[in-house]
């Protein structure tokens, strides 16, 4: 007879909808940036696999976080996926909110949260430049922003380096752009001979500037990235980096959603393990 189930009735019925949202607090939901496309196409296929739609919420910067968090919690989604710094006003709404909430990458108190393992991470790139390529010199390279991912790598980054007697050496940039830090190593009396990137796409830049002014990668300069999100083939060298699995992330953190809908509790932190890939930039 053609009869199809009308979405709204059912939903009004089940006092569901079927819908999980996500929301990325640190800026336009942009699919050019390879995080954020990695983790927004993931969510999708993990809802997909569990029978729940992904709804994406973006927000002009200058908006209000009381009208975000009324957004968020007026019934049209049933739980929310979120990537936020703990210190956003929204942290502690949704935090005290009724919505089940789970961010993702960076640990936020009081929400459960899923994150790669960015202390393995980086000490395996410290053992791989200190003891396998020999490197005595290891610069990290790290945003100013307080991104909760960034930090604790660099803070593993520092008790590495001092756990073998090595002095650590950090430069502060602008989020990805690495330009700066390269005139900073090239005006020491004794530069680094490898530097660890907060990310990727931080180490890219990098390996483009020092193309840009003679400087070989790796003869010159080894360089790690974190993430391993390029794409080796559309890079100039294939990046030496941390494999940080961000599908196992966005599925563990749907995963952990259901729990919560359900009536269920989620652990505060959840740690997905990370690799590591060896490729011509060391």
């Amino acid at each position: 007879m053609g009869y199809r189930p009308h979405a709204i009735g059912r939903s009004l019925r089940e006092r569901r909808t079927r819908v999980v949202g996500f929301m990325s607090a640190n800026g336009n939901l942009d699919a050019r940036n390879a995080f954020l496309a990695e983790i927004i196409g993931s969510l999708q296929w993990a809802c997909c696999r569990e029978g729940l739609f992904l709804l994406l919420h973006n927000f002009p910067p200058e908006t209000d976080p009381d009208d975000i968090y009324a957004e968020l919690v007026c019934g049209r989604i049933d739980a929310l996926v979120v990537h936020i710094s703990p210190l956003h006003p929204l942290t502690s709404m949704l935090s005290r909110s009724h919505l089940p909430v789970v961010a993702v990458a960076d640990v936020v108190p009081g929400i459960p949260t899923v994150v790669c393992d960015d202390r393995d991470g980086m000490r395996r790139a410290i053992a791989h430049l200190a003891e396998e390529r020999g490197h005595r010199r290891i610069a990290f390279i790290a945003p100013r922003e307080p991104l909760g991912s960034a930090c604790v790598r660099e803070e593993t980054y520092i008790e590495e380096m001092e756990r073998r007697g090595l002095e650590p050496l950090v430069i502060h940039v602008e989020y990805e752009d690495s330009a700066p830090s390269l005139a900073v190593m090239r005006s020491m009396a004794d530069p680094p001979t490898a530097v660890c990137c907060w990310n990727d796409l931080t180490a890219l830049n990098l390996m483009y500037e020092c193309r840009h002014v003679g400087i070989h990668v790796p003869k010159d300069l080894a360089v790690v990235g974190f993430d391993g999100l390029l794409d080796p083939r559309i890079t100039p060298l294939r990046l030496t980096t941390v494999m940080a699995y961000w599908p196992e992330v966005s599925r563990r953190a749907v995963e952990l959603l259901r729990s919560l809908m359900n009536g269920g509790e989620a652990p505060e932190v959840t740690v997905m393990p990370v690799g590591f890939r060896v490729g011509e930039t060391t």
